[in-house]
């Protein structure tokens, strides 16, 4: 209730952080940066997705069976449309700000690591509004410091880390036993029906000529999305949910994310591996940063079907848990928009005395805020590099593919 647009899960417009920051640990100063990002707003990405329930309202309308509230929100499923038109899949304006927003404040949190002529090496994924994120946080950074060293890229040659499609592990994600699981949760917290008779006049027509169920998520979706576009000024699709449904409708979203991508009980809880890949990657960078004597950041770009798995990997602030009920998941913390709103990001940040330091140190952040890991530290919210560097290559050395 403090914020109904959080019940959009990953379609969350990205809120900027409200708490600060830890200082540095004592005679140490900051390096080095190593991020993921996923990009900022975005309009969905088919067509259809706009098309559908706009088209199945018109009929609707056209038939005189709209109620007022109906034909209110075909009139806003229309502009949703034409907003969208030619734009699917694409970076909103919105979107664009928020990378802007996360690099300053970057900037202004870690000046040491973009002083002078400093190197980042920036990575995308071949998805244009990926890089055009990725085009907005180097052109924030080069505003600051136009002595910043860059090199940036969006190749196929990077996706096996930056966009992995392990198709093996996708294909036990659902299986029957998580499928059942999911439905019957579902069911027991459906709203569809009560959502629905306020948008149609006539029961009949609505229970003989609507799936009411699929009616209501595609609604929902683009209720949820409209935060991230230029119609947020103009109205709030949400209204058409009391409170109680919205946070139905996300409990259902947080369920299956949590099947996807968690660990999970009923497909082996191995999801969170397709970043295997990915932490071992930030693992070699870092390697090879504290091996050098200069400073700068590794920034890479993509999705949040990559952050979400990552931040399970990791354990980070508690999301490698196992839920044996998925009625335990709200309760107990395990929140998706805590972890892949757009313009999510995980950053690492490292400090050392000088290059001839050897217990190099780092924090972890998730969208901007510091977090934990499961491994022990006599410095919170600092750990030692060498033990998150042990812990981590043991559970991925662990993994059979």
């Amino acid at each position: 209730m403090d914020d109904l647009f959080r019940a959009g899960s990953n379609y969350y417009a990205y809120p900027a952080p409200d708490v600060g920051l830890s200082p540095a640990p004592k005679g140490k100063s900051p390096f080095y940066i190593s991020t993921y990002a996923r990009h900022g707003s975005r309009y969905l990405i088919r067509a259809k997705e706009y098309e559908w329930p706009y088209q199945l309202m018109k009929k609707a309308g056209e038939a005189g069976k709209l109620s007022e509230m109906g034909r209110e929100t075909l009139a806003q499923l229309e502009d949703l449309r034409e907003e969208a038109r030619d734009r699917y899949g694409e970076l909103t304006p919105l979107g664009a700000a928020q990378h802007k927003g996360i690099a300053q404040r970057m900037y202004d949190n870690f000046p040491e690591v973009f002083s002078g002529k400093a190197v980042i090496d920036a990575k995308s994924t071949v998805v244009v509004r990926c890089i055009i994120s990725m085009g907005n946080e180097l052109l924030q950074l080069t505003r600051n410091n136009p002595e910043l060293v860059i090199r940036s890229d969006a190749s196929q040659h990077d996706m096996y880390y930056m966009n992995l499609q392990d198709s093996n592990l996708y294909r036990k994600r659902m299986p029957k036993t998580a499928l059942d699981h999911y439905e019957a949760f579902c069911k027991r917290h459906a709203i569809h029906d009560k959502a629905m008779r306020r948008l149609f006049n006539d029961s009949t027509y609505y229970r003989d000529s609507i799936d009411g169920y699929k009616l209501n998520q595609a609604i929902f979706k683009l209720a949820s999305s409209v935060q991230g576009t230029e119609m947020r000024h103009h109205f709030n699709l949400f209204k058409i949910y009391t409170m109680h449904e919205i946070y139905n409708n996300w409990l259902q979203y947080n369920a299956y994310w949590y099947l996807l991508f968690g660990n999970s009980p009923w497909n082996g809880g191995t999801q969170p591996f397709t970043q295997r890949n990915l932490l071992r990657k930030f693992i070699e960078d870092a390697d090879s940063a504290i091996a050098s004597a200069h400073h700068g950041a590794t920034l890479r770009f993509g999705h949040e079907t990559i952050v979400l798995p990552l931040t399970c990997l990791l354990g980070l602030n508690g999301f490698d848990r196992r839920f044996e009920d998925l009625e335990d998941l709200d309760i107990n913390g395990w929140i998706n928009f805590d972890v892949f709103p757009m313009a999510a990001n995980i950053q690492m940040v490292f400090y050392r005395k000088d290059p001839d330091d050897k217990d190099v140190l780092f924090k972890i952040l998730l969208n901007e805020k510091e977090a934990w890991l499961p491994i022990h530290t006599d410095c919170e919210p600092y750990y030692h590099w060498k033990d998150f560097r042990e812990y981590y290559l043991k559970k991925l050395d662990s993994y059979q593919e």
